[in-house]
């Protein structure tokens, strides 16, 4: 399916310059500084929706400025900016037609047309500036900005010109990028992770663990150090999980940490999370008897949630899980409180459909659960979703548990 995106860049751009004409003239004596396209909403493999747009001014923004919601806090917050536009018919039309690209081929090229779904629209931001400061509408201190969480998108919708003069604070951290970079890798890692733990960083935090896990193998040395001595050991045993680099030393690791009483529960919960992920549930499973039941069942029920995709992951499979509550069953309802909707699930590949559509059948409530409600949110094609749809029937009528019964009903709904 071809997909028009020049159209698409024009739309964005076309509904920017509209609002942002609109709301000069409703307030023509009010210095209108910025405009943003905000709110990316995108659910993975399926729904991809409109963006809102934003504008704000240098009145509005003294007028909402408070002592604990200072004025640059406001400043590039769109969110809380005076003026939002909603997606109109039109826009509504283009996010049915984005997303029934994405999802055409079963949602294999999901990940392609989100990412550039997102160029796109900084492309579109750049382009109706460029047509604001042309029409006269506002003075050449005016921007517009694609806003994204991470705040990945804003360099690609403004020059480094103004990245300097707006957002100094993203301008610092990319000259501190381009210094880690020219360093070799090792000591790479040994600046990133006291990074992670410095109290004002340049680099921010979230940004060194990312940049730590795309190191990979590397850093792993560093990261035992840093789970052996650090006070909060949580963090460095999901960047373990995240890596994706199991061995005996991890392993070893990471079960000291699990199964000493000195850190904390989350800490050692964390650790039991990271080997399950890395596939050593049965190390878990094995120490189950004595442990708290917050580490038991985040290690029982890690490997299913959506932090096992924040980094490396093997493919769905619910056998380590099964074969744990096979010989622990009273930890079954502890681990299905932990997996419970809303509490955010992994999000399934296409490869991983079959594995959850047998989970429909599994003997235990809480794989049933899991699967149905993943299958909910997963990209299937036709066939697929026939199946499921049947399955959902069969469930919420004969399922001999109340919750998925619940669940399949909800799903289904």
């Amino acid at each position: 399916m071809r997909f028009d995106w020049t159209g698409l860049e024009a739309a964005i751009r076309e509904q920017i310059v509209g609002f942002v004409h609109r709301i000069r003239a409703e307030h023509p004596d009010e210095h209108v500084y910025g405009a943003a396209v905000h709110e990316f909403y995108a659910e993975s493999g399926g729904t991809m929706g409109w963006t809102l747009v934003g504008v704000a001014s240098e009145e509005r923004l003294a007028a909402a400025a408070t002592g604990t919601l200072d004025a640059q806090a406001l400043r590039w917050s769109p969110a809380d900016w005076p003026w939002q536009l909603d997606p109109g018919e039109t826009e509504d039309e283009w996010a049915r037609r984005l997303e029934a690209a994405a999802t055409a081929d079963g949602g294999r090229r999901w990940d392609a047309v989100h990412t550039r779904y997102l160029r796109t629209a900084a492309r579109a931001c750049k382009a109706a500036r460029k047509q604001l400061v042309a029409d006269g509408v506002v003075d050449r201190d005016f921007v517009v900005v694609a806003m994204d969480e991470a705040w990945e998108l804003l360099p690609l919708s403004l020059t480094p010109a103004q990245i300097r003069r707006h957002f100094p604070e993203l301008d610092a951290e990319r000259r501190e990028v381009d210094r880690l970079a020219a360093l070799p890798p090792e000591r790479q890692v040994a600046e990133l992770v006291a990074a992670v733990e410095s109290p004002a960083p340049v680099l921010s935090s979230e940004r060194a663990v990312e940049w730590l896990r795309t190191l990979g193998a590397v850093a792993v040395p560093a990261v035992l150090e840093r789970l052996d001595r650090s006070r909060e050991k949580w963090r460095w045993a999901k960047l373990l999980a995240d890596i994706g680099v199991g061995s005996a030393e991890v392993f070893d690791a990471l079960e000291r940490t699990m199964t000493s009483k000195r850190p904390s529960e989350p800490d050692r919960a964390w650790a039991a999370a990271a080997l399950a992920r890395l596939g050593r549930m049965d190390l878990v499973a094995t120490r189950l008897d004595s442990l708290p039941e917050e580490v038991a069942a985040q290690g029982l029920a890690d490997p299913y949630t959506s932090f096992r995709d924040h980094g490396t992951h093997g493919p769905l499979d619910y056998t380590p899980l099964e074969n744990a509550l096979a010989t622990h069953r009273r930890w079954h309802d502890a681990v299905l409180r932990q997996l419970s909707p809303g509490r955010g699930f992994c999000a399934l590949g296409p490869d991983e459909v079959e594995t959850a559509l047998a989970g429909l059948t599994s003997a235990l409530p809480v794989v049933r659960r899991h699967a149905l409600v993943a299958l909910s949110h997963a990209p299937l094609d036709t066939e697929r979703r026939g199946r499921y749809a049947a399955e959902l029937a069969r469930l919420r009528r004969d399922d001999p548990d109340p919750l998925v019964r619940d669940a399949a009903a909800l799903a289904g709904g």
